[in-house]
């Protein structure tokens, strides 16, 4: 079924694209390629990692942003392995194997491309393994390994730090003291700290967009897993020295990537420049590439699903329905749901901010679950905390743009943490759960993997892309409407412009990608240029004299929209032109 899985996959790899996405992507690489710095010879989006990585692909197999999507399937087939290894610790083999499709369902074929956050997700699963190995086992290298993966992970980009407070919050969590007085105050003070410290972030992060739904869905469960810790403690013990070097060598293992990455901006003298470029350049980000969450009311669609992993004995007492009443009622619900959500947008909303109001309300359960002693096995409480403070922190790649497909980031940590949480629950709830749950494959196989991010989340949609790009650096499938234009905008690009300088702009990464071009100011978005102005990237008139095309796009993704007088002034300087789609493509 695993391998089932991944075939299924692989039909995704080239379906789609959302072109300014692939073009940065492209650019980024091949920049890198040539020779460039990220940070320093390009504005780059991300820590760095990832585009070294991608000129790596580029070196052995060719420059086509096909092959850094066959790259991202040989991570997410690793993921499938991991999450399956994950799943077997709580279900027999076959429901495992189920549970592995529920997560790939819920994440990569909503989106396959070469996204650095899907790299951050195959991270965080191999975080919760090793962290799961180290509990099993007391393996110092396995506390290691998980510091190894959330370093990488902030090599990556920079919301990889999540992932390494969440590997450090959860080797702290029930740390023991030794038996001197000094240590136990000692081992309370770094908790109480580390735990606010989180907390502070936490506002630090959301302090631009203080709404309800931030506060909630993002916010409560850091805080949540943040007054745990503070109070969580171990009894005392001989051994309690090894689990603080195990926090100790997993820090260590997670600064190891960082001075890797370090290493070529401390040789060139460029370290402000990659400062610049990974802490303060994104800021920019906040004003452009925002999306606010759906309505924090929708968080109350999530209350019914994780009141199954409460426990009310008085409820149980009185209530003694048959098992087989139970398992009926509860597919029946599921099937009339799942019809409902093909044709009518509340249904499908049901099913969808459901699940995304569970995954927030999860790591609070288990939390109260764990403060209020219902969980007495040490290790699975240790398993259970680490599971949902990762969920917790790892949530934060929703803000602060907030689109659907952020989710899908996350989804399988949520179902990862959800099965560990429903281990030991009564039957007839594990019968009402696993309807849940087979609703929600049946809901991503059927409507969420056949639409795409266009409509995720919001209504169902199939969409159509049967259409070949075939362009030299694109082998993919999109729409017959894509496929026309951007064959057409490259003809008509190439025929022009013979050895002379491209100018495109706003955020037209794609068309510099595309035609083998890189844009002259270095900035893979306009926005993010240093003292950007409207219309950025076609707007320095000085650069025209060297200029032979031109190509203005009037629909920017991110960057504002070029005036009416600008284009009129490009016009009047190359007068020659034709308009593709959104592209109007000018040339004397």
């Amino acid at each position: 079924m695993i391998v089932l899985s991944l075939v299924y996959l692989a039909y995704f790899v080239p379906r789609a694209w959302v072109p300014h996405d692939e073009g940065m992507r492209g650019q980024s690489a091949e920049r890198v390629l040539l020779g460039g710095l990220p940070h320093v010879d390009y504005g780059e989006l991300y820590t760095g990692g990832l585009a070294w990585a991608h000129a790596a692909v580029f070196k052995l197999f060719g420059i086509d942003v096909l092959y850094l999507r066959w790259l991202l399937f040989l991570g997410a087939a690793f993921g499938q392995w991991v999450a399956y290894s994950i799943f077997r610790r709580y279900l027999p083999p076959i429901q495992a194997a189920l549970a592995s499709w529920l997560a790939l369902a819920w994440s990569y074929p909503n989106f396959f491309a070469a996204e650095a956050s899907w790299w951050l997700l195959i991270c965080a699963l191999v975080c919760v393994w090793a962290f799961i190995r180290y509990v099993e086992t007391e393996q110092i290298r396995y506390a290691a390994a998980a510091g190894l993966m959330a370093g990488v992970a902030i090599v990556i980009k920079q919301t990889g730090i999540y992932l390494a407070i969440a590997v450090l919050m959860s080797l702290l969590f029930e740390s023991s003291a030794g038996p001197q007085r000094w240590s136990q105050l000692a081992g309370r003070v770094t908790k109480i700290s580390f735990a606010v410290a989180g907390v502070a972030l936490g506002l630090v992060i959301l302090r631009t967009r203080f709404f309800p739904a931030d506060l909630l869905y993002l916010l409560l469960p850091i805080a949540a897993c943040c007054r745990l810790l503070a109070t969580s403690g171990g009894p005392a013990s001989a051994k309690s020295d090894r689990q603080w070097i195990a926090m100790l060598v997993a820090a260590l293992f997670i600064a190891i990537p960082l001075i890797g990455l370090l290493i070529p901006y401390i040789a060139n003298h460029q370290l402000p420049a990659l400062i610049n470029g990974v802490l303060i350049a994104p800021q920019k980000r906040f004003v452009f590439t925002n999306m606010d969450m759906d309505s924090a009311a929708f968080l109350l669609t999530g209350v019914p699903l994780v009141a199954l992993l409460i426990p009310f004995p008085w409820l149980s007492a009185r209530i003694d329905l048959a098992r087989a009443l139970v398992a009926a009622g509860s597919w029946l619900v599921a099937v009339l749901l799942f019809a409902g959500s093909l044709r009518n947008a509340d249904a499908y909303q049901a099913i969808w901010q459901s699940a995304r109001a569970f995954a927030a309300l999860l790591p609070m359960v288990v939390c109260w679950r764990l403060i209020s002693g219902q969980i007495h096995d040490r290790s699975q409480r240790r398993i259970l905390f680490a599971m949902s403070t990762m969920l917790a922190w790892a949530s934060l790649v929703q803000f602060p743009f907030s689109a659907p497909i952020y989710f899908c980031y996350v989804a399988p940590l949520a179902i990862v943490a959800a099965i560990a949480a429903t281990d030991g629950v009564s039957p007839n709830r594990r019968m009402t759960l696993a309807a849940w749950s087979g609703l929600l494959l049946a809901f991503g196989v059927v409507s969420m993997n056949r639409g795409y991010i266009y409509n995720l989340g919001q209504y169902h949609e199939p969409q159509t892309y049967g259409a070949s790009l075939d362009l030299a650096r694109a082998h993919l499938r999109v729409t017959e409407k894509d496929a026309t234009k951007y064959q057409h905008l490259i003809g008509v690009i190439t025929e022009h412009l013979g050895n002379g300088q491209l100018l495109a702009g706003p955020d037209s990464p794609e068309v510099y990608f595309l035609t083998g071009r890189m844009n002259p100011s270095g900035a893979l978005f306009d926005f993010l240029a240093a003292g950007a102005t409207d219309g950025e990237g076609v707007a320095d008139a000085t650069a025209w004299h060297d200029t032979t095309v031109i190509v203005i796009n009037h629909r920017p993704p991110f960057s504002p929209r070029p005036t009416p007088e600008l284009a009129a002034d490009i016009r009047q300087a190359f007068p020659s032109g034709e308009s593709i789609g959104q592209f109007e493509v000018r040339w004397r």
